[in-house]
């Protein structure tokens, strides 16, 4: 779906993209992790044909991005960490007139605003003015708007950024929601749960490299290591810690995560019964201490840049 081969991006004497190379499969929901300045946003204003690059290849779609930047474009779609529509505008003249802009034929656009305002819950309030919506409204009106075209593919960049936890289940709900129908997202988050939840596989961009990529599974893993992450379904802090008083080995990380000292199954089978003691479900174990935001803070604690 996307390729990027030993892309080089300067900034004059700045390196923004040093050399990355960088695949994305079709039909994903694909996180890409960096502090700030690693070069997330300039890869994707690269992808998106809004930045020229160096050196290197990019395909996507299998075609050469430099020779067919307009087919691509026509398929893509980006969603901006801003909010990119007119506050005067209702809901409804916004969509018309995004999707206007596109020319997109009459027809389909009909169609395409009926699954983007479906998709994004905004049927109520499609002759409100877009400056009347909640931060969590106007973010899904954001989303609509980059659904007009109907995309293949989908960037993210920040989209929850300053909403509230229920607006932000419901945005995450609903990019989730793009792979029953064939979408393939992009997603940039500076928020670890956000990831978690909903990317099938993450690569962490540090200083204008990839540093790591693969599957959240394969990323967290290490059968070396001799503690157990324990994965629980979300329980309060206040329940975890006082179950886990009752275990020495056993300790809290989040709300989602317990760490177990040891993997014998005597040690694994204890702290099971008392987890069903608790009424604590268990979601999966896993080998290793590592959760991503560890893993993340750990390879990104070096070689910070201002791109």
């Amino acid at each position: 779906m996307i390729k990027i081969t030993n892309l080089l991006k300067r900034y004059d004497e700045k390196v923004a993209l040093d050399h990355l190379t960088l695949e994305i499969k079709a039909g994903t929901i694909f996180g890409l992790l960096g502090p700030n300045g690693a070069g997330k946003t300039t890869l994707i204003s690269i992808l998106n044909g809004l930045t020229k690059y160096n050196e290197g290849e990019v395909t996507v779609f299998d075609l050469p991005l430099n020779d067919n930047l307009n087919a691509i474009r026509k398929r893509c779609a980006l969603v901006p960490q801003t909010l990119a529509f007119y506050e005067n505008l209702t809901v409804i003249e916004n969509l018309n007139f995004f999707g206007g802009i596109q020319n997109i034929p009459a027809d389909t656009l009909k169609k395409n605003i009926k699954y983007a305002v479906e998709t994004n819950r905004l049927g109520s309030m499609l002759n409100q003015k877009a400056s009347t919506l909640s931060g969590g409204q106007k973010r899904r009106l954001n989303i609509a708007i980059g659904l007009l075209n109907n995309p293949d593919i989908l960037f993210f960049d920040e989209p929850t950024v300053g909403i509230d936890p229920e607006s932000r289940n419901e945005i995450l709900e609903t990019i989730m929601s793009f792979k029953k129908d064939n979408k393939t997202v992009v997603y940039t988050s500076h928020y670890m749960p956000e990831i978690e939840k909903i990317c099938d596989e993450v690569a962490i961009i540090n200083a204008g490299k990839i540093i790591k990529q693969g599957t959240l599974e394969s990323m967290l893993t290490n059968e070396s290591a001799e503690q157990l992450i324990i994965e629980v379904y979300e329980t309060s802090m206040e329940k975890l810690k006082a179950s886990c008083t009752k275990m020495e080995r056993l300790t809290v990380i989040d709300e989602t995560s317990l760490l177990l000292e040891g993997k014998e199954s005597n040690t694994v089978s204890e702290a099971l019964a008392l987890l069903e003691a608790e009424n604590i479900a268990v979601k999966n174990i896993r080998y290793g201490t590592t959760t991503l935001e560890s893993l993340f803070i750990s390879l990104t604690s070096k070689g910070r840049a201002d791109v």
